[in-house]
């Protein structure tokens, strides 16, 4: 890297809070306004006091929302999302080579700018930690400082209504749980090992549902066997955790979304809940396939766009033979989704 400022592409569009004081978490968004006051109030209870959030050109309000917020940090870019990077901004980035983004520099330089040596959290608008009872992410840094270690993984837990019609019934915004039902695949999805990311244990929903609805000729035999076997240990779209925190320090960088140069604690695995079929996806899938930018040449969500197609056709459920209702911390615990 050179010595300039990190994302040098990146302007605080109003309210610095930099130097201010309390747990700050960054956040890269596009279109998102019915999520952000979900997303806001649900960190704000686990004990997040700044937002550093970048909006990548939204025109659904997004940005007028966030300016209203006084603990957002409002960031723009004359990069994009999926803009291709420029080669003296790569170094540090040696995972996804092949389909490398603006993204995985942002997810370094963000850090590197807004939370060089403090414990700070990254995460996706559709991604809600859930933690046990009475527990904030002062009591989860708590551990992991106590055990010496430079972050926690969270497991992305795909989250789904009983039936698509439930897409159409749900409000624009205020569907995240408990305020709507949900449900999860009730199997363990990761294993914790030392030394290495959690090993990958279970497919997910979105496997059984491509398996089910959607592009069976893209799959291609072999992949479709795995995906009907328990215990596959990867799921073919790539990998389901994340360093969700981390204590962030200098000459670190992120590989990829999923992976950074940090080692983190194989003592803890915090549940991700991943809102991935809800109204806004609903709406994203009415721009975000021609929009360009996103992963593997938006393949997924031209994969998910031609599954919910499928299961309108057929007013179809989302559940399965091992789908359980979310009720909270327990229910991801019970079914080794959850290690405090």
């Amino acid at each position: 890297m050179t010595d300039q400022l990190p994302a040098p592409d990146v302007s605080v569009r109003n309210n610095d809070l930099s130097n201010a004081p309390g747990l700050p978490l960054i956040l890269v968004v596009r279109n998102e306004r019915p999520f952000l006051p979900d997303f806001l109030k649900h960190y704000r209870a686990l004990g997040v006091k700044r937002f550093f959030i970048l909006d990548d050109a939204s025109d659904d309000g997004t940005p007028d929302y966030l300016l209203d917020q006084p603990d957002v940090c409002l960031l723009s870019s004359t990069s994009r999302y999926g803009d291709i990077p420029p080669e003296e901004r790569r170094p540090g980035i040696v995972r996804n080579k092949g389909d490398l983004r603006m993204i995985h520099v942002w997810r370094t330089e963000l850090m590197d700018r807004f939370c060089m040596n403090q414990w700070a959290l990254q995460c996706d608008i559709d991604e809600f930690l859930l933690l046990p009872d009475g527990k904030t992410l002062s009591d989860v840094i708590a551990r992991l400082e106590a055990e010496g270690a430079n972050g926690a993984w969270a497991g992305m837990i795909d989250l789904y209504p009983r039936n698509i019609a439930d897409l159409a019934v749900y409000p624009e915004s205020g569907f995240t749980w408990p305020a709507a039902e949900w449900f999860f695949d009730g199997v363990r999805h990761f294993s914790l090992r030392a030394g290495k990311p959690p090993r990958h244990r279970y497919v997910g929903v979105r496997h059984r549902l491509d398996v089910a609805y959607a592009g069976k000729e893209d799959i291609g035999m072999k992949n479709r066997l795995k995906l009907r076997l328990l215990g596959a240990r990867k799921a073919p779209s790539g990998t389901l955790v994340k360093p969700l925190i981390q204590k962030w320090r200098s000459g670190q960088a992120f590989y990829s979304s999923h992976r950074t140069t940090l080692a983190l604690s194989h003592r803890i695995l915090l549940p991700l809940l991943h809102y991935r079929y809800t109204p806004a996806m609903l709406r994203k899938l009415e721009w975000a396939p021609q929009a360009g930018g996103y992963s593997k040449g938006n393949k997924d969500y031209l994969r998910i766009d031609a599954m919910l197609s499928k299961m309108r056709e057929e007013n179809a459920s989302f559940l399965g033979p091992r789908s359980v209702p979310l009720t909270g911390w327990d229910s991801l615990e019970k079914t080794g989704n959850a290690v405090w």
